[in-house]
C-alpha cells in the first residue's frame, strides 16, 4: 500500500534529518519538519492508500503518566523507542485520505499514526488481526519465543521483545521486514523522496 506519496506545490525542498537512533531528539526533529512539509501537499489522486492531508499537525505528546496508562491498557510494556515516540507526538490532528486513486470510490478517512486513547480498539484490532491471520495465540507468546507487536503506521508493526525494535509490514500473513527500527520507518514513510541525507536512512 502506497503511504504518503504526495505532490508537493512548488519544488520539493530536501530535507536534512538527525542521526536515527530513536531518540526524543531525533522525533522532534522529525515532528517539526514534518508539520512543515505538509503545509503544501496535496494528496496524489492516482494512487491508492491513506495519505496525509493538507496542514496537518501532530498532536502534543503523551506524559509519562499517560504512557503508563497506555501499557496497561495494551497489555505490555512499551519499550524506550516507542516511549520516546509518544513522548513527542501521539497521532496526527487530521485523519489520512484514501482517494482509490480517483476510480469514483467516495474518499475514506482513517487514523495513520495511532493516538491514545482515540485508537486503542484500532490499535487492539490490528495486533488480534494479525494474530488471528497467522494462527498466534496472544497468551502463548512467551511460551513460543515469539515477540508481541504493535502497530505504530498503518500496517507497521514493530517487535517489541526484538532487540533495537525493527519494524515489519504486517498485513495478515502478508509479513516482510521493512526497517530497521522506528526512526527509519518514520522518516522514509514521511519524507520518502526528499531525504538530503538519505544513506543514513
Amino acid at each position: 500500500m502506497a503511504a504518503f506519496n504526495l505532490f508537493k506545490s512548488d519544488k520539493i525542498d530536501l530535507v536534512t534529518l538527525p542521526k536515527p537512533d530513536d531518540t526524543i531528539h531525533f522525533f522532534k526533529a522529525v515532528k517539526t519538519k514534518s508539520e512543515k512539509f505538509w503545509t503544501d501537499t496535496v494528496p496524489n489522486k492516482r494512487i491508492y492508500g491513506f495519505q496525509i492531508q493538507r496542514d496537518t499537525k501532530w498532536r502534543p505528546g503523551l506524559s509519562d503518566i499517560q504512557i503508563h496508562d497506555f501499557e496497561k491498557t495494551i497489555g505490555f510494556p512499551f519499550p524506550t523507542p516507542l516511549r520516546n515516540f509518544y513522548k513527542t507526538m501521539n497521532g496526527l490532528t487530521k485523519q489520512g485520505m484514501n482517494l482509490y486513486g480517483s476510480d469514483g470510490t467516495p474518499p475514506a478517512f482513517r487514523s495513520v499514526f495511532y493516538s491514545y486513547p482515540d485508537d486503542i480498539q484500532l490499535v487492539k484490532d490490528y495486533i488480534n488481526w494479525i494474530y488471528n491471520a497467522t494462527s498466534v495465540r496472544k497468551e502463548d507468546l512467551e511460551n513460543v519465543d515469539i515477540s508481541k507487536i504493535f502497530p505504530v503506521f498503518q500496517h507497521r508493526f514493530m517487535l517489541i521483545d526484538v532487540p533495537d525494535n525493527p519494524i515489519l509490514s504486517m498485513y495478515g500473513d502478508d509479513i516482510i521486514y521493512w526497517a530497521d527500527n522506528l526512526s527509519k520507518m518514520l522518516a522514509n514513510e514521511i519524507f520518502s523522496g526528499a531525504i538530503k541525507n538519505v544513506s543514513d536512512f
